[in-house]
């Protein structure tokens, strides 16, 4: 695997790279889950990878809700410092 680096300096806003790096390993791993799933027969495998799909998809959308709430604070402090530089 790829190790990325990541250098958090606060002050990405929308474009927090960890989170978008996050949500595109989330992403990738529903499809090589699905894929494997589509190339096996055996049924209980293809149930746990069916499960896993199923998680990750969850944790996709706890990314989003943060991602989604990470802007909304963001927005909230450009209007206070807006509000200052009046």
């Amino acid at each position: 695997m790829n190790q990325t680096e990541i250098r958090c300096a606060q002050s990405c806003k929308e474009l927090c790279s960890a989170i978008e790096i996050a949500l595109e390993h989330e992403k990738q791993a529903i499809l090589r889950y699905g894929m494997f799933r589509d190339q096996c027969t055996y049924p209980e495998v293809k149930t746990m990878l069916n499960e896993l799909i199923i998680r990750k998809q969850k944790e996709i959308q706890l990314i989003e809700q943060t991602k989604s709430l990470l802007k909304t604070k963001f927005e909230v402090l450009d209007q206070i410092r807006e509000g200052f530089e009046m």
